[in-house]
């Protein structure tokens, strides 16, 4: 692995030399590379590839391989070095933390500038780990609001509305709810401790000695939360299922549910007359959800840096973000493609995009990993215990802050 690493190091030394003497970078002349992505998305790269060649005159050869992100990222913690790794895998951003400190990531070295000034902040800080750019990014998605068009003509503008509603509606024994949501995953219930303006880690989620989730300001969030009970009066540990939840909103029995785009195909087969907007307001303020961020990122193990670069570079051209939109509804994390996107775009894709500008990437740094299921255990406690935010959250943090440190 040592020699591997020695290797791609001295590859990068050339690469960068190209770059910082403005000479034109060229692939390697028998540059063959394996290229890792989503299965749903293997049509759209094997179509990127060939555009790639036939735009710039290249003739780099390509294999592909369907593999989930979360697979992608841990086959190049695990294998990289001692088996075949992709040359270019798509991963989600918040791996990439892990990845970076694992070695397993190459610096962006074509087109960081470009990343920083063009793409929305949120996806240029998500292709960032320890101060440097790693990351190209693809796509970026968020979660939404979906409701039940003949339960709730008028589209709810705040979650008082619902509120409202639930009041002549729900009935548990019937499992009729107004509202639902994963109550204990913290991806879904972030933006109510986010409300008031708390926050998981300093420093645009890169500064793991500053953890937020127990201010002040996250306590006044999970108290309005609260007023949710009303709305949502399941148990939450009875819904933690996403197809139990989902398929009670489709057979009418939930007015409204919170949910990403990967659950767009199921409602629309389940013919549920359905809409989707953003999330609405909660005390008059706007929540800010969490997103995801699609990278395309180089293996610190490629025999073939320069054609690896290039071509991740091509994957987040405005050109090639167009066509995956136009291929895999994908949305691309550039404000001036997203305009043009949303003009003719369809209700699901036009809310996703309005509640992308109120998200905020995930925090990829490795201490995120040690948030989660704290503060599952403290929606629950919430939730289920009737305890109150602060001391929920005063606890969550003690479990995070000794979970980090167990770790220096």
């Amino acid at each position: 692995m040592k020699t591997k690493l020695l290797t791609s190091q001295i590859l990068l030394t050339t690469l960068v030399s190209a770059s910082v003497m403005a000479q034109p970078i060229e692939p390697e002349p028998d540059a063959n590379l394996l290229i890792w992505t989503d299965h749903t998305t293997v049509d759209y790269m094997k179509y990127a590839a060939h555009q790639f060649n036939q735009d710039l005159g290249y003739q780099v050869t390509f294999d592909f391989r369907g593999l989930a992100p979360i697979d992608a990222a841990s086959r190049l913690i695990q294998d990289g070095g001692s088996a075949r790794v992709a040359d270019v895998a798509e991963i989600e951003h918040d791996l990439l933390g892990r990845l970076v400190v694992a070695g397993g990531a190459m610096e962006n070295l074509v087109s960081a500038k470009h990343v920083n000034s063009h793409f929305l902040p949120s996806a240029a800080n998500a292709a960032r780990s320890e101060g440097k750019d790693y990351g190209f990014p693809v796509s970026f998605a968020t979660i939404a609001l979906f409701y039940n068009k003949d339960l709730l003509p008028q589209a709810p503008e705040s979650f008082e509305e619902i509120i409202e509603f639930s009041k002549s509606f729900n009935d548990n024994k019937e499992h009729k709810y107004a509202l639902l949501w994963d109550v204990q995953n913290y991806y879904e219930s972030r933006m109510f401790l986010t409300l008031y303006g708390a926050y998981e880690f300093g420093d645009n989620g890169t500064d793991a000695k500053d953890i937020g989730i127990a201010s002040e300001k996250a306590q006044q969030g999970l108290q309005a939360m609260k007023k949710l009970q009303t709305a949502n009066s399941a148990n939450p540990m009875d819904m933690r299922n996403p197809q139990v939840r989902r398929g009670l909103f489709s057979e009418g029995k939930v007015a409204a549910i919170i949910d990403g785009p990967w659950a767009i195909q199921g409602y629309q087969a389940s013919k549920v007359n359905y809409g989707v907007i953003p999330i609405p307001t909660l005390d008059g303020k706007q929540p800010r959800t969490f997103s995801t961020v699609r990278l395309a990122v180089v293996s610190s193990f490629t025999n073939y840096p320069k054609a690896a670069q290039l071509f991740a570079k091509y994957l987040s051209s405005d050109k090639m973000l167009k066509t995956r939109y136009e291929m895999t509804k994908s949305i691309p994390p550039v404000q001036s493609v997203m305009e043009e996107i949303i003009v003719d775009a369809d209700e699901a894709t036009y809310a996703i995009i309005s509640q992308g500008y109120f998200s905020d990437a995930m925090p990829s740094i490795p201490e995120m990993g040690y948030l989660w299921s704290p503060m599952a255990s403290a929606m629950t406690s919430l939730w289920v215990n009737d305890k109150s935010p602060e001391k929920v959250l005063k606890r969550a943090e003690s479990v995070i802050k000794e979970q980090i440190s167990l770790q220096e």
